[in-house]
């Protein structure tokens, strides 16, 4: 009986030192990852020995991810942001985590723009907004004061000039732009009609804006987002004299082959003050003094708030 208990007692001690041995020969997980990142979208790629399971968390509070390369899209904003992304590789050998810092870029003005940029194209339009809080001139100055008038932001259909709402202006993130006159004309300078004889319709309370009609959006029209610009141009608010005003370390919208934003006048480039998904706030050159004055040059900055068309 003592030889069987001694024998049972050999074989389990043998057991539990093959166990052991066994359990030893199980390696831990090891891990890393490594990140692609275009804009928000940032693709993951994980590096793993023994792994049977995936847990990713984003530092975003989205849902944990699974897959071994997953793509992750982010919210991005006019900064940029550090993230800390973290992997957890789980396996027969237990499991370990990694984690990595990562930098979401801000937002380009192109693609707030355009919704797009070149690595995925993409187009927006904008309208000028009839529910805007205002619709504000000012003279030309470097300051763009002192202010003509403020209206309402629907005052130009109240004037007769309620097509100039309906018409858009599209962004494309390859540099070119499309102008739909949705009610057959675009928003224009009285003045600038006059002296290139095209026909339009009204005289908005005699602020020398008008609606050209008909209208055709020129062929080719391109644009470019020039930020920190120091932009000089020749402005006469007062309509006699003529003089250059630097406006300093701004952002324009230039554009060639006819291109421009919200109004047809002399002057295309316009400087933009805000640009959001959603709201672009611009100021826009006009010319409103008619001849013996200095035609051409403006004494007007329309301060207009475009609204993306949905």
């Amino acid at each position: 009986m003592k030889k069987q208990i001694h024998f049972v007692c050999i074989l389990f001690c043998l057991g539990m030192i093959f166990f052991h041995s066994c359990k030893k020969e199980t390696a831990a997980p090891t891990a890393s990852f490594t990140t692609k990142i275009d804009g928000g979208v940032v693709t993951f790629t994980a590096t793993v020995t023994d792994a049977t399971k995936y847990e990713w968390d984003f530092g975003d509070g989205s849902y944990i991810n699974t897959l071994q390369a997953p793509v992750h899209t982010y919210v991005q904003v006019a900064v940029p942001v550090d993230i800390v992304v973290s992997l957890t590789i789980k396996g027969p050998g237990g499991e370990v985590t990694v984690k990595n810092t990562i930098t979401i870029p801000a937002k380009t003005k192109i693609e707030y723009l355009t919704g797009g940029k070149p690595s995925a194209p993409a187009s927006r339009k904008w309208r000028i907004s009839v529910n805007a809080p205002a619709f504000i001139i000012d003279f030309a100055t470097a300051t763009f004061s002192p202010n003509y008038k403020t209206y309402p932001g629907g005052i130009l259909a109240a004037v007769g000039l309620s097509a100039v709402y309906g018409d858009t202006f599209e962004f494309k993130s390859d540099g070119t732009m499309i102008i739909h006159p949705n009610g057959g004309g675009i928003f224009a300078g009285y003045v600038y009609c006059a002296l290139h004889g095209i026909p339009n319709i009204g005289n908005a309370g005699g602020s020398g804006l008008t609606y050209a009609k008909p209208f055709t959006s020129p062929a080719g029209a391109t644009f470019k987002i020039n930020e920190g610009k120091n932009f000089t141009i020749t402005t006469s608010p007062d309509g006699a004299t003529a003089s250059d005003v630097t406006y300093s370390n701004v952002m324009t919208l230039s554009f060639t082959n006819g291109g421009f934003l919200g109004i047809l006048d002399s002057t295309s480039e316009c400087i933009i003050d805000q640009i959001t998904d959603t709201q672009i706030v611009a100021h826009l050159f006009v010319s409103a003094i008619p001849p013996p004055g200095q035609v051409g040059k403006p004494n007007f900055a329309l301060k207009v708030i475009f609204e993306v068309v949905p």
